[in-house]
């Protein structure tokens, strides 16, 4: 996978316990918006960096006719998604 690091728009289920469900992205790159619904979460886990904690999630969606995995973070304190890797 490639470290693209990019802020993306995200639709996410929030449950009343607290656990976060991503379901679909909108990345724009260059003159260019696609949306990226979420086919299968992988695995999720809990990386504290500097004391900052973020949801990462491992997940799989068809893009183009083709499977990709990709990894999803949600920053807690700046409260945004980042497509990290893909």
């Amino acid at each position: 996978m490639k470290v693209v690091a990019k802020k993306i728009e995200m639709i996410a289920y929030f449950k009343k316990d607290g656990k976060i469900t991503p379901i679909k992205f909108r990345i724009e790159e260059e003159d260019k918006c696609q949306v990226i619904k979420i086919g299968k979460i992988i695995s999720t886990d809990l990386e504290k960096l500097c004391g900052n904690k973020m949801w990462v999630f491992t997940c799989s969606a068809v893009v183009d006719g083709v499977e990709k995995i990709f990894e999803l973070k949600y920053d807690f304190e700046g409260c945004r998604w980042v497509l990290f890797k893909i």
